[in-house]
């Protein structure tokens, strides 16, 4: 038998499409599983039509209903764990060809933050279908199934009912970042937006720094006040000095790096230096205040990112620095976890980054009306931007 430990999600993902590919038939045990409604990569690499059994657990109400849906359209292949001594746990994917087996087992669920973000721990088997582990694997996913319950449609949409109330069950650690699984896990009121905010204030990183907040420099509110110091002067971005739009970028001695540090970006300073007009023509569009359609922009980043060098990082960094109640900035710290909110789909485009709005801006916290509190009031003029407070981690 062969053996190998998978240690990166990539690679996870990578050995599951290889797995499905590869198998005639497939058994599937896991505790929990998503698939951001069919969207997520980890789901649509599994081919329903193979699948013989699947078991799936529903304990603290994380697995996606959408999920229960679809693998119960084929009669006879899902069956509920709903209750347990115990918390029902395992997590296999096993597929056969002929007189062959192969298998993934660890630490991973069926679930996008596991395939994308998640340390996971996982070896794949491969060997002989008769093989004693693979029988012990069968046996389990069998016997699992044997006691499991067939899926009944009330309790579905009761189920639905808890699945929802439970994305909305946001658990604050002091000094530690907002770990999204899923869309509806960005979705929560004000108050706990305002909570998760305030609980990143001195956060370490993984690189020892800490994260300010509202403290002195460097923080966020520090570096989103200059720029807008420097937008209020109402000017041509092209008629700024340059010290000006070189903060504005993300780089001098008057940026942090917060939201953004553009330091590597030598095509886009050379435009920001040389030819600050090509950047202006769109930004200048950006009003700083009131409503924004999807379409100016669409339009704005179109643009931007058509200039050499300058990538959707820096010119989201641009559009979350001029207006940050709207703008949330996609860069190397922040890109794991927006990519989460997308079903795993990487943000590059200017089509992917409005998907991201879609859902930041349909939140509860982010259409709340503005505050009386000054305190709350500040992070609510702020109140995209500072998501990449939440979300950030060196890389």
């Amino acid at each position: 038998m062969i053996t190998r430990i998978i240690v990166a999600p990539q690679i996870l993902l990578a050995a599951l499409e290889d797995l499905v590919d590869w198998s005639e038939e497939i058994w599937m045990a896991f505790a929990w599983a998503s698939s951001q409604e069919g969207r997520a990569d980890h789901w649509r690499a599994l081919d329903l039509d193979k699948v013989q059994r699947a078991v799936i657990g529903t304990q603290f109400a994380q697995t996606e209903p959408w999920v229960l849906s679809k693998l119960n359209e084929k009669p006879d292949r899902l069956r509920l764990i709903i209750g347990s001594i115990g918390t029902f746990h395992p997590k296999v994917i096993l597929g056969v060809r002929r007189d062959e087996a192969r298998a993934i087992v660890g630490s991973a669920n069926f679930t996008t933050a596991a395939f994308t973000k998640n340390t996971e721990v996982c070896v794949q088997l491969d060997g002989r279908r008769s093989d004693e582990q693979f029988q012990q694997l069968r046996h389990l996913i069998d016997q699992q199934y044997d006691r499991g319950k067939v899926l009944d449609k009330r309790w579905l949409d009761d189920y639905t009912v808890a699945w929802r109330a439970a994305r909305h069950r946001t658990i604050i650690v002091p000094q530690a970042r907002l770990e999204l699984v899923s869309m509806t896990s960005l979705d929560m009121p004000w108050q706990t937006y305002v909570a998760v905010i305030e609980a990143q204030e001195r956060r370490s990183l993984s690189s020892g720094v800490r994260l300010n907040v509202r403290g002195d420099y460097p923080s966020y509110f520090v570096e989103l006040d200059r720029a807008r110091e420097i937008f209020r002067e109402r000017k041509p971005f092209a008629e700024l000095t340059r010290n000006q739009r070189s903060m504005l970028i993300g780089i001098g001695s008057q940026s942090s790096g917060l939201i953004g540090a553009m330091g590597a970006a030598r095509y886009a300073k050379q435009i920001v230096y040389q030819s600050p007009e090509k950047i202006g023509v769109a930004l200048d569009r950006l009003p700083l205040n009131g409503r924004v359609q999807p379409a100016l922009v669409t339009n704005i980043l179109e643009h931007l990112t058509s200039l050499k060098g300058v990538k959707l990082g820096v010119a989201t960094r641009l559009l979350a620095v001029k207006r940050p109640d709207l703008f949330v900035s996609v860069n190397n710290g922040s890109g794991p976890q927006l990519t989460t909110l997308l079903g795993g789909r990487v943000i590059r485009t200017p089509k992917d980054y409005l998907d991201l709005l879609a859902v930041v801006w349909g939140t509860e916290w982010h259409r709340s009306i503005r505050p009386s509190n000054e305190e709350e009031a500040a992070i609510w003029n702020r109140r995209a931007a500072l998501l990449d407070a939440a979300l950030y981690e060196k890389v």
